[in-house]
């Protein structure tokens, strides 16, 4: 129960929303992918559910699966539209779908209010629907919709499930802080301490003596052929460039240079810059004062210190710099006054300035011949980044006209490598020794979020640099291979369940002794077991709810049992089984730790608005009226689920 009540609490509202989808546009937005919908399961017509008076049909649901499954991918790249139905992944979506109609019609029913102007403003923050100046672009958004494959109607139409969802969730879960007589119970629990043995009982020490017949081995495989499912593997097709491919067409040419160095004269031409220091006084008269008293023999910070002021000293100030940052009439008594004077007060912005010229530095003129490397240096970068994104967006336009990647890379003189058929980890389980080119590790992650039906994509290896353009060449769904090539471990798998059946068998036998009084070394001494030991085990309540934590499933038992009692739990993977005896508890007291009792507060507290938010979405669904079209679902589930793609 405890790791459970912790696992809902992530946030005050995080959990909340994620009892709701949050959509097919916002899951586009989320991956940054905006391609179109895979598709899976080839059903578009019909209706899957119907919520009030509005239906979701069959393709919104594929559609949604479709998201749902490339989110899911970016954690977990091998899985495949099979594992995750099978997962409970169709059933999760549905209710999401579900839950998501359900809060709108509650919204509409009973006025809260989500307007067209709220939904545009909402539109306005999409980023495709952003045109080249940065602002919002009716022709733009409506090129987003298109590229996604969805109509305008279908994005508004999630945004406002959204925009409801937002309003009534955090309403229906700010309810009351948890009770302090629930709390205490609750902390304590939390210190709560036990003890006990535990005797572990390898199937490594239970193998059959004799190898399986055919028969045996055959139907063991077949029984458990899920565990011997090889990942998907893909072999990606791939030309990789950079700025080096333009680097020949971009070089400028002697007119392109002495072009520019005529366009941009001032930039080579003599120029002076003088280093400068100054002080600021409120009146013409003080400024004459300290001039005055400057060119009697002060210095300039002797006067400003005397005034409370501080000197100000800038170097290689330009008369246009200074101009801007001052005014005219100070950069024009500042250019005029020679070096190691004072300049004549001027009037600037923040009041009356009094320059002392402290160095001039003079810049010689530069001639074509000396700035020719500077310039052809500016030019070569400035046009290559221009035509490398030239380049990427010609390629991007062709892709999307149905151009292949072998069209596109002749077209632009470079070469197509594909690998061989690979994991997502980039490993070739046919060649042990394949090491993939540094580059995979972009190139993998993108190729597995990609459809099999050969078309192609451009992606950045180093930002604004290095592209590859990609596709999928070939692919083997996930599936267990053939007996014959994996026979060896499939043997060694069949010993080792067999050990583990055998192992249960002894481990119950001894909960049974240890039950009927016999202490457990002693029971387990009588049954000389080789390899079986036993240990002691010690923890809290708090051990077993950290989150990111491995907890040792015996630990976890003996927070399930009665003091002095026996139970056994499997090891796992037909490692063995375990012989778990509850010696000692000791019962938590949280009275006198009001830190702990402070954060268990909040914690439950956020449980209860968790709850408040299921029950409101749970009245919703039912105030609207909920009907499921049964076998729309499960001819869904079986398309989805059939790995030969009947």
């Amino acid at each position: 129960m405890i790791s459970s009540i912790r696992s809902l609490i992530n946030s005050k509202f995080g959990a909340i929303f994620a009892l709701l989808f949050i959509g097919l546009i916002a899951i586009a937005f989320a991956l940054g992918d905006v391609s179109g919908s895979g598709n899976f399961g080839g059903l578009s017509g019909g209706n899957v559910a119907r919520v009030g008076d509005r239906n979701i049909t069959l393709g919104e649901l594929n559609d949604a699966l479709d998201n749902r499954l490339r989110a899911e991918r970016q954690d977990n790249p091998t899985l495949d539209m099979v594992s995750f139905v099978e997962g409970g992944g169709l059933d999760s979506t549905l209710d999401q779908l579900i839950n998501r109609y359900a809060i709108a019609v509650f919204g509409e029913e009973y006025g809260v209010a989500v307007s067209k102007r709220l939904v545009d403003s909402e539109i306005r923050k999409i980023p495709g629907a952003m045109g080249l100046d940065g602002k919002f672009s009716a022709e733009a958004f409506r090129a987003f919709a298109q590229q996604i494959g969805v109509t305008e109607k279908a994005i508004r139409d999630d945004l406002t499930q959204n925009l409801f969802a937002q309003q009534i969730l955090p309403a229906a879960a700010s309810g009351p802080q948890a009770p302090d007589g629930l709390v205490l119970p609750y902390a304590s629990l939390m210190l709560e301490q036990r003890a006990g043995q535990i005797a572990a009982l390898p199937a490594t020490s239970f193998l059959p003596t004799r190898p399986p017949s055919e028969a045996v081995l055959t139907k063991f495989y077949n029984d458990n052929a899920a565990k011997f499912i090889i990942p998907e593997k893909r072999a990606v097709s791939y030309a990789i460039f950079g700025s080096d491919i333009i680097a020949a067409r971009a070089k400028p040419s002697e007119a392109d240079i002495a072009a520019y160095y005529k366009a941009n004269a001032s930039q080579f031409a003599a120029s002076q810059t003088r280093t400068i220091s100054q002080i600021i006084v409120p009146t013409e008269a003080a400024a004459k004062s300290v001039a005055q008293q400057v060119a009697g023999g002060k210095t300039l910070a002797a006067v400003a210190g005397e005034l409370g002021l501080a000197v100000t000293t800038t170097a290689n100030v330009t008369k246009t710099g200074l101009t801007s940052s001052a005014t005219q009439a100070v950069a024009d008594a500042v250019f005029a006054a020679a070096q190691g004077t004072v300049a004549k007060p001027a009037r600037g912005k923040l009041g009356w300035t009094v320059v002392r010229v402290d160095a001039i530095n003079n810049v010689a003129a530069k001639s074509l011949a000396a700035a020719r490397p500077e310039i052809e240096k500016e030019l070569l970068k400035t046009r290559s980044e221009e035509m490398l994104t030239e380049m990427t967006a010609e390629i991007e336009d062709a892709f999307a006209g149905g151009a292949t990647i072998s069209d596109v890379a002749k077209q632009n003189g470079l070469s197509v490598n594909t690998s061989p058929k690979l994991l997502a980890t980039g490993q070739d389980i046919s060649n042990p020794a394949y090491q993939p080119i540094p580059e995979m590790q972009a190139i993998l992650p993108a190729a597995f979020q990609m459809e099999t039906n050969g078309e192609a994509q451009l992606i950045e290896l180093v930002p604004g640099e290095k592209f590859a353009m990609i596709a999928v060449a070939d692919f083997e769904e996930a599936a267990p291979p053939p007996l014959n090539g994996v026979r060896a471990i499939v043997q060694q798998q069949w010993a080792l369940s067999e050990g583990a059946k055998a192992a249960r068998a002894a481990a119950d036998k001894l909960r049974r002794a240890v039950d009927g009084g016999q202490p457990l070394p002693a029971a387990l001494a009588s049954a000389n077991i080789q390899g079986a030991q036993v240990e002691t085990l010690k923890g809290t309540r708090a051990d077993i709810s950290r989150e990111g934590q491995a907890v040792p499933p015996p630990l976890s038992l003996m927070f399930a049992m009665k003091k002095g009692t026996a139970k056994i739990i499997q090891a796992g993977g037909d490692r063995g089984w375990y012989v778990v005896h509850l010696t000692e508890v000791v019962k938590g007291d949280a009275s006198g730790n009001p830190a702990m009792l402070t954060a268990r507060k909040q914690e439950l507290t956020g449980v209860l608005q968790q709850e408040y938010a299921v029950q409101m979405i749970a009245s919703a669904a039912k105030n609207a009226g909920v009907k499921k079209n049964e076998d729309g679902i499960a001819e869904l589930r079986a398309r989805l689920t059939s790995r030969d793609g009947n």
